[in-house]
This record gives C-alpha cells, structure tokens and sequence, in this order.
C-alpha cells in the first residue's frame, strides 16, 4: 500500500538573470545578487507576492514556467527579468532570510 504524502516544504526559489528571489509560500523572505552572493537585505521586493508570470502573448497568468518574467506585487507591482530556474534553495540559505518571521523560523 502506497501512501500520498501532501509536500511539506514551503521554500522554493525563483531565479533570474541577476537574482535569486526566495520565497517562503509566494510572499519574498529573502533576496540575494547572484553575482556577488549577498544578501539584499533592503531589497524593495521582500514581503511582496509572487501572484504570477507573463506570458509569451504578454499577457498576465498564474502559470509560472522558466523563460517567462515573474510578477510581484505589494506596495508596487514589479516585473522581473526572464525566470531562468525554480528550485528548492538549499537549507543553510534560510537562516540568511531577511524576514526570518515569515519563513518560518521564528
């Protein structure tokens, strides 16, 4: 007997040409410049959602695939570059978090 386990792990990580945007669930907890490795700690994008992607008909969808530009809104809305890969970061990348509170470990 197979059992279906619902997938616990809520991080996952959306990259782009110049960075890595960590999300815990859609809401950003943490940024980071893929080019020197640090950590954007008053990055305008932490606490905004992820609510999507466009198209390739620039049109708005929920459907997030690589090669498309991510959607985050909050106080503003922003547009990234083109989505180069989605992954799950790795575990020491959380302890890194700008809002710890939201991703969960405190």
């Amino acid at each position: 007997m197979t059992r279906t386990r619902q997938e616990r792990r809520r991080h996952m990580m959306y990259v782009t040409s110049h960075t890595e945007y960590h999300c815990r669930g859609r809401e950003v907890v943490g940024v980071r410049d893929r080019h020197t490795g640090s950590w954007q700690r008053w990055h305008p994008m932490l606490r905004h959602r992820l609510v999507g992607a466009v198209d390739e008909e620039e049109r708005f969808t929920r459907h997030i695939q690589v090669g498309t530009p991510l959607i985050f809104v909050g106080d503003t809305t922003y547009v990234t570059s083109r989505l180069r890969g989605r992954k799950r970061p790795p575990k020491d990348a959380l302890g890194s978090y700008a809002s710890l509170a939201a991703s969960g470990l405190i």
